[in-house]
Formats: C-alpha cells, structure tokens, sequence
C-alpha cells in the first residue's frame, strides 16, 4: 500500500461520459471530481441499495476502452479480493443513473 492509499486510483473515461460528467461537475459547483462523485453516489443511493439487493450482474460495457482503472496500488489484487470486477461495479451504477 501506498502513503495516499484509494487516493492514489484513478478511472479513465470515456469522451461522452467524460463530458456529461464535467459538465454536471460545472452545473454543481464543485471544484473537486470526489465532490462530483460523492454528489452523484449520494443521489443514487437508493437505486445502488437495490441493484445490490436484486443481485444483477449484467455488463453494458462493450470493449476494455471505455472503463479502465488506473491505480499506484495493485487494483487487479484488490479487485480480486473483493470479488467485484471495478469495470462492472462502474457499469451497475451507471445504469441506475
């Protein structure tokens, strides 16, 4: 593990999502992508407490490209070791917003 720990992952978008993402970020205020995304979690609460419970597992993401994360740390172990995919947790929540 690193000093910084989580704070040293990041997740590359693609360009559309990249932009509505940005976008809602100026819309919102916030200087920060963490306050973005807290924001967006946040709001998307009840809709993730679901998908968790109904158990669903489908993937809309069609190539590797589109969701990439990037961290100092070994996330490929750690996603391992959490049983969860981040490619997949990612598209689970993109699909309830």
């Amino acid at each position: 593990h690193t000093a910084q720990g989580a704070r040293d992952r990041r997740v590359r978008l693609s360009i559309g999502i990249a932009r509505k993402f940005f976008d809602l970020q100026e819309m919102l205020g916030f200087d920060k992508s963490s306050r973005t995304l807290d924001w967006l979690l946040t709001k998307s609460k009840a809709a993730i407490k679901e998908l968790a419970a109904s158990g669903k597992t489908e993937s809309r993401i069609s190539s590797p490209s589109e969701c990439e994360v990037v961290s100092a740390e070994n996330a490929s172990s750690d996603s391992k070791s959490k049983g969860k995919n981040p490619c997949q947790l990612a598209s689970n929540l993109a699909k309830e917003s």
